[in-house]
């Protein structure tokens, strides 16, 4: 299963705010097409608010998303549904659902009146399945899944939508180390296997530099860099948007930045 067709995402001054609480202001950017970008900050920076906002689970309340160029929010939910897929923070799956019937939910946008379920749509979601490493866990209960497990088999239900275009919501919460691992391992193949653009936040900054193409570094609501992982990641950047003492320094195995936080108990007089 492979994408076609680059859809392309972008933001122009873009305003989104919660009971008329800005939390994102003024905003603009452009996700580059067939690469891994990564939004990082620290906490309460508008870093998940962005990707509601780019995914039309938010209304702008200036400003505008554009999908292929065009509004995002004068699309019907099917066509943006068929080209964009999310999965947001903490998905709750129905009581005693099996793997391959949520997987299976991930092809209701190309569900419609006159076309029902065929037989690509039964491949899409092997596919997606086999992708993931999930397809031996079909029959199973998602509720019986390890952490790691289940948030693979959302993945697959996101990828069995079909969309070029993938936008995580800190997709390694909760996980420990390994499965953390796995799930960017799984990013990238998507990334470098089937020229998906995926769009992940994430907390950890190290990983972020090591998987991502693209960094965007937010503060306060607002984007105060962005660009390859080796040119966002500074000390003087860590410490603008983090607060963070630290020493910043070439991998010498991944030759991505890697960041060394500075408590004050390692500091030298």
């Amino acid at each position: 299963m492979t994408a076609s067709t680059h859809h392309t995402l972008a933001a122009e001054d873009l305003t989104l705010a919660y009971d008329r609480d800005p939390i994102v202001r003024d905003l603009s950017v452009q996700v580059p097409t067939g690469k891994i970008t990564c939004i990082v900050g620290a906490n309460a920076c508008g870093k998940s608010t962005l990707l509601r906002g780019l995914a039309r689970l938010m209304k702008p309340s200036t400003g505008t998303v554009l999908l292929d160029g065009e509004s995002i929010q004068t699309m019907s939910t099917r066509t943006v549904a068929t080209r964009l897929g999310i999965l947001p923070q903490g998905p709750i799956a129905p009581d005693g659902i099996t793997v391959a019937d949520l997987v299976a939910q991930g092809r209701s946008p190309h569900q419609q009146w006159l076309r029902r379920w065929s037989a690509t749509d039964e491949q899409v979601i092997v596919d997606a399945m086999r992708a993931t490493g999930t397809l031996e866990l079909a029959d199973r209960a998602v509720d019986q899944l390890s952490g790691g497990q289940r948030q693979r088999v959302w993945i697959a239900m996101t990828l069995a939508q079909g969309t070029d275009l993938m936008l995580l919501d800190e997709p390694t919460t909760f996980l420990d180390i390994a499965h953390q691992v796995e799930v960017l391992d799984l990013m990238v193949d998507l990334n470098r296997d089937q020229d998906r653009t995926v769009v992940m936040v994430l907390h950890d900054l190290n990983q972020a530099a090591l998987y991502s193409d693209h960094l965007v570094a937010m503060r306060d609501g607002r984007i105060v860099a962005s660009g390859a992982p080796a040119e966002v990641i500074t000390e003087e950047l860590v410490h603008e948007v983090f607060g963070l003492t630290c020493r910043v320094v070439l991998d010498e195995v991944t030759g991505s930045p890697h960041v060394f936080p500075m408590g004050r108990h390692h500091r030298r007089p």
